[in-house]
């Protein structure tokens, strides 16, 4: 069995399935919880004016929406029916608060036997009820609400794998390991302190699990220009939704790297643990640090490893 629990907007914590369910008087409703699986897809296909049938264009994954029906049960905890059902639309936000900038989404967090995987999701409906008595009652105290939630990325997080390389002198060369184990494309991001980096961004090729190294770009390097102290150190994005050169305090750099070129070559699904060489120059004294951030997404709450 697995567990699952809610972590809101506001911090509170409530198990509603597995091992601690219902001990703060909430739980998963059997049968009312659809979307939470694969994640959603939309595939494009074009057809010749004289094809049979068609071929497949594109893919994109579109947002994930999600119905998910709780148990409230007010006289099983410290909290009445009216304070839990308060409670959990203070949890599950239909937006972020834009008053607080250290607020996150609710998430919905998914552990089994092999990763903690979480989902974050916020309101995009009114919350469903149909009660079939007054649900404040002393006698009875239950709620069942529906809510109607969504989830702007539509995967499954894993634990992020940071790997780095590192040297004390004022330069330095070496390998940094880098993999996929999931089935979505990787968006790494690179992070920096002050140095004239060489940074690998080599295209790849090869079956899954075997992937290398390879095409047009196998033994690509971008050279960036010096990070001054100015600049404190940098980021190297390459989620298309980000910056994708900035300074640790977000400001844009591309335009100061001297016109170079751009980052391209996302790690592909099912990369095999692989070492990519890696330099820099002119490091202040102690050295410098690339930690190269690896992000783990999957369609599904568990499993989805190469057999």
């Amino acid at each position: 069995m697995v567990d699952v629990w809610i972590v809101g907007a506001n911090g509170h914590r409530l198990d509603v399935s597995g091992t601690n369910a219902g001990r703060q008087g909430v739980l998963l409703a059997a049968g009312q919880v659809q979307g939470i699986y694969g994640a959603p897809i939309s595939s494009e296909w074009k057809r010749a004016a004289r094809q049979r049938g068609g071929s497949f264009k594109s893919r994109t994954y579109p947002w994930r929406d999600m119905t998910l029906g709780f148990k409230l049960f007010g006289d099983e905890g410290v909290m009445d029916i009216e304070q839990l059902d308060s409670l959990m639309d203070q949890m599950i936000t239909d937006a972020p608060d834009e008053y607080d900038e250290t607020e996150q989404l609710a998430r919905i967090v998914i552990k089994s036997k092999r990763d903690v995987r979480r989902l974050f999701i916020q309101r995009y409906e009114d919350t469903d009820l149909s009660p079939e008595f007054d649900p404040t009652l002393d006698d009875e105290q239950y709620l069942n609400p529906i809510y109607k939630v969504r989830s702007g990325q539509p995967f499954w997080e894993g634990r992020t794998k940071v790997t780095h390389f590192q040297g004390s002198t004022s330069s330095a060369s070496g390998l940094i390991e880098v993999w996929n184990p999931t089935p979505i494309p990787m968006m790494q991001t690179w992070v920096l302190t002050r140095a004239q980096w060489n940074i690998p961004d080599t295209s790849w090729s090869g079956p899954k699990g075997k992937r290398v190294p390879g095409g047009k770009h196998a033994n690509r390097i971008v050279p960036l220009l010096p990070i001054d102290s100015v600049h404190a150190g940098a980021r190297i994005n390459y989620d298309p939704m980000k910056l994708m050169l900035e300074s640790w305090s977000g400001t844009n750099l591309l335009g100061e790297n001297g016109g170079r070129e751009y980052f391209m070559h996302k790690i592909p699904p099912f990369t095999p643990r692989t070492k990519l060489p890696i330099s820099y120059t002119g490091a202040p004294a102690g050295g410098a640090r690339a930690e190269l951030h690896q992000p783990r997404l999957w369609p599904k709450p568990w499993g989805g490893e190469l057999l």
